[in-house]
């Protein structure tokens, strides 16, 4: 501590920061891809219907959707139905019905099946095409925490281990900066290393509660992962302790049932089952209309009576919960909830915790302002990772000889902040030029993905460094800029018919393109006007001569003997 708690704080933020830098930039930039996912996914099944400008009914939507379950001959011996009714909700833009089937000797959970149906008549449409088969914006969102190609148990320790190293990054950067508001309101432009710490400080500053928020909620995502022994040492070891662990967390979830009682058939029980429209008319007094996104049906099990669980598109809670209400279908009585662990203010704070995470009670503007805040980490990070370069390049350059780990840095640097962005957008081409029937299209648009991140670490490898990050940063502009017209050369639900039809979240994609290839090519703009300036050798200073003396007193110095 010989240099002083902050100098010992810079030093942290700085090596914590650098080490698992490039893994953050991956968990950050793909994370916030996941805030948009299923938009995502609408973008890349290009076979889906638009959104619906006039929805039903629900009574009418649950009236078809029921018929045609109880016609439905796999259905009959299903252990459970699920409804999913048409909405302007997002992520509630199709009508279709799914079931469960019981499981097999050896299996743990039965097969699920799930229809789509054509809203007018109820049954499966005659001629839709069958969306093809993509990853989609779900793979993206996995991918920020399980990355990919990696055992998921290593994958979500590798990314735990570095949040840690981001919180501790964020926590040394705050107390490194006593000036970090001040300097919030300073940025000079065109003072080389300068100028990238005034652009850190200031996107560091501009979204730092959002980035304490996204990094500690997290951890408390895979909280007993990363500290394995917190259970056993209190509920002791074994899949038994397990078991009641988690049967006292969920008090009447699928761990405190008793798994060998088996349920009877949906085709046996509905036969007894009450009207299920005064059903959904109760729900719709609780909640109000179009407030109901799902219905799922249970038979009998053991003394458990079959019951409808109707679940609500969305609440004013910004817990991480499902709001529902059951009812007996033996009676049609309101089924009470027993007292549960959401009652717990552990519990309660940890669903508020991930529920803050996910953003998923996100209204459209809070979503965006979401997008925006993980493009600014994104951001912060990138920045941090050009300022260790560029504040030790001048060292390297006049040195004549670049060290080994700083043009690995600098390569990676290329790699990830130029590569990924391009890696992301072929990702997006290869969902349109694969062909729709290939076996494995899904696997192989993830593959797209990082066979051009590893192309572009190899490119970054060959070329000089300023001209690397200008083709790539260039590549990847292009890239996103020319997905509207790919889009429209492949696809019927291109921009202009999505704006035509008011599906203006379908277009909302088209246009964040446009938006991000325009920042790329910015981007590729300013490297260009900077490119003989990125390896130029800082210029020798003159040395100082020293201070002249007065005239009158050297000739009094000359005349002293």
């Amino acid at each position: 501590m010989k240099e002083g708690f902050r100098q010992c704080m810079a030093w942290l933020h700085t090596w914590t920061g650098l080490v698992v830098g490039w893994v953050l930039f991956f968990v950050f930039l793909t994370g916030t891809a996941g805030y948009v996912q299923i938009e995502l996914t609408r973008w890349m099944q290009p076979e889906r219907a638009m959104q619906a400008t006039a929805v039903p009914a629900e009574a009418d939507q649950l009236g078809k959707a029921y018929a045609y379950l109880k016609q439905q001959p796999e259905a009959q011996q299903a252990e459970r139905w699920g409804i999913n009714l048409l909405s302007n909700a997002r992520g509630w833009d199709e009508f279709s019905v799914n079931w469960s089937l019981p499981a097999q000797k050896g299996q743990r959970y039965g097969e699920y099946r799930t229809q789509i149906l054509d809203i007018i008549t109820g049954q499966p449409p005659v001629q839709q095409l069958k969306p093809r088969e993509t990853a989609g914006g779900d793979a993206l969102y996995r991918m920020h925490y399980a990355l990919h190609y990696l055992p998921y148990d290593w994958a979500i320790r590798i990314v735990g281990i570095c949040t840690m190293f981001m919180f501790v990054a964020i926590i040394s950067g705050v107390i490194t900066h006593k000036k970090i508001f001040k300097d919030f309101f300073t940025f000079r432009t065109a003072k080389g290393q300068r100028s990238w710490l005034d652009a850190h400080n200031v996107i560091s500053v501009i979204a730092l509660p959002f980035y304490l928020m996204i990094t500690y909620s997290g951890l408390i995502f895979f909280a007993n992962a990363y500290m394995p022994f917190g259970v056993p040492m209190v509920y002791g070891f074994g899949e038994k302790n397990s078991e009641r662990y988690y049967a006292e967390l969920y008090p009447g979830g699928r761990f405190g049932a008793d798994a060998s009682i088996a349920a009877q058939s949906m085709g046996q029980s509905v036969q007894h089952f009450v009207p299920i429209q005064p059903l959904l008319q109760q729900a719709q007094r609780e909640w109000g209309a179009h407030r109901i996104g799902s219905v799922n049906f249970y038979p009998a099990k053991g003394d458990a009576p079959a019951k409808a669980e109707f679940y609500q598109i969305s609440h004013d809670s910004i817990s991480r919960q499902r709001t529902s209400l059951s009812f007996d279908l033996s009676n049609g009585e309101k089924m009470t909830d027993n007292p549960s662990n959401q009652d717990k203010a552990p519990m309660q704070f940890a669903l508020a915790v991930l529920g803050l995470h996910e953003g998923s009670f996100a209204s459209p503007l809070i979503r965006v302002l979401y997008v925006m805040s993980g493009m600014l980490g994104t951001a912060m990070i990138a920045t941090g990772l050009v300022l260790w370069t560029v504040k030790r390049r001048p060292k390297q350059l006049k040195a004549e000889r670049m060290s080994l780990g700083h043009a690995l840095v600098e390569r990676l640097n290329i790699a990830m902040i130029a590569g990924l962005p391009l890696a992301i957008a072929v990702y997006f081409w290869a969902n349109r030029l694969i062909p729709a029937h290939l076996a494995d299209r899904a696997a192989w648009e993830i593959h797209s993905l990082y066979i051009t991140l590893a192309l572009s670490f190899l490119y970054a490898l060959c070329r000089p460094i300023a001209c690397a990050w200008l083709e790539i940063l260039s590549a990847a502009s292009l890239a996103y800029l020319l997905l509207p017209l790919l889009n429209a050369l492949t696809t019927e639900r291109h921009l202009v018919a999505s704006l035509a039809h008011q599906d203006y979240v379908l277009a909302s994609i088209d246009l964040g393109f446009l938006f991000l290839g325009g920042v790329l090519a910015w981007t590729a703009y300013k490297v260009w006007l900077k490119r003989e300036a990125i390896l130029k050798k800082p210029a020798a200073k003159a040395k100082r001569l020293p201070k002249q003396a007065p005239a009158a007193a050297v000739q009094a110095s000359e005349e002293l003997p």
